[in-house]
């Protein structure tokens, strides 16, 4: 029996192969937590933090590219949405700092990767813009925080 309000995860773990149109082939690994609440007549879903981790195999090893997280309920004081990067700058190794972020839906960044890394969808893109398109707006009527917008519509 499952209960309101218990925390429960979506994960792939391990890490999944994503096709590209060009390129070496990517791999994700999604964590998002989140709860059953209440909502009017019925019940929702409220995500309580996520992990969404792009990354490429070097060899034998997977490397992070990036990583965008949210984790307001974790210790440490970083409690805002934030990418971590893989790159060096002047300033060192990137992949520590929290570069700040709105809210990622799980919609955004799938479309992200197709869009920007050329990762290839099994179903036709007018399909799966349809899909994440519809989940999205869905999960923004539904959102139950004001205070952030999400990235990419």
């Amino acid at each position: 029996m499952r209960v309101v309000g218990d925390e429960r995860a979506l994960f792939y773990e391990p890490p999944i192969r994503l096709q590209r149109s060009a390129g070496d082939d990517l791999y994700l690994a999604v964590l998002q937590t989140y709860r059953v609440v209440g909502a009017g007549d019925g019940f929702k879903v409220s995500t309580t933090s996520y992990s969404y981790e792009l990354l490429l195999k070097k060899g034998r090893e997977l490397e992070t590219i990036a990583e965008f997280h949210w984790h307001p309920n974790a210790d440490g004081n970083v409690k805002w949405p934030h990418v971590h990067v893989k790159a060096n700058s002047p300033e060192g190794a990137l992949d520590r700092k929290h570069f700040p972020t709105a809210r990622v839906a799980l919609e955004d960044f799938l479309r992200f990767l197709m869009r920007d890394f050329e990762v290839t969808a099994i179903l036709p893109r007018a399909k799966w813009k349809e899909i994440l398109t519809r989940n999205k707006k869905e999960f923004v009527a539904n959102a139950s925080w004001l205070d952030y917008k999400p990235l990419i519509s």
